[in-house]
């Protein structure tokens, strides 16, 4: 089921899911069991958690999007931030020089519309995943910002 749902589910949802039904107590014994397995990802805390299955998106994944979520967000406040990404991007090809498709890419990207480029940023496809592995974005996230994604996404204790 969690393999369905690329942005997880909450526990309610998974519960309305369930057939036959189960117990919430029951739930969160499974839940926590996988969890301790390293098949679920635990995303958020209290009413907001969201769990996610690990085959379909690892933990640096899911950090790495949830990251970009926020570079996007700043982005379409202050576009003059696409100067810093232009920037690290210089620097990525100088200091890693095998990633040339990625920068490219992303070279495109920042070139072209802001809406293909945040497009982009989010998407939870295979292919942006990877492309965000190379990305000039990663320090246009604040520190506490960086800080609160880690702590909010957590898997094996």
């Amino acid at each position: 089921m969690l393999l369905t749902a690329p942005g997880g589910l909450r526990g309610p949802e998974i519960l309305r899911r369930l057939t036959p039904k189960i117990s919430q107590p029951t739930l969160w014994r499974v839940l926590k069991r996988l969890r301790s397995e390293g098949r679920v990802i635990v995303e958020g805390a209290a009413r907001a958690t969201r769990y996610h299955a690990a085959e379909r998106k690892e933990l640096p994944a899911l950090r790495s999007l949830r990251m970009h979520e926020i570079v996007a967000r700043r982005l379409v406040s202050d576009p003059d931030l696409l100067a810093v990404a232009r920037n690290r991007l210089q620097w990525l090809r100088e200091v890693n020089p095998h990633g040339g498709v990625y920068h490219n890419r992303w070279q495109e990207l920042l070139d072209g519309p802001l809406d293909r480029l945040l497009r982009n940023m989010v998407e939870p496809s295979e292919e942006a995943s990877a492309l965000r592995r190379e990305s000039p974005f990663t320090t246009l996230v604040p520190r506490d910002q960086r800080k609160r994604v880690f702590e909010s996404l957590r898997s094996v204790a």
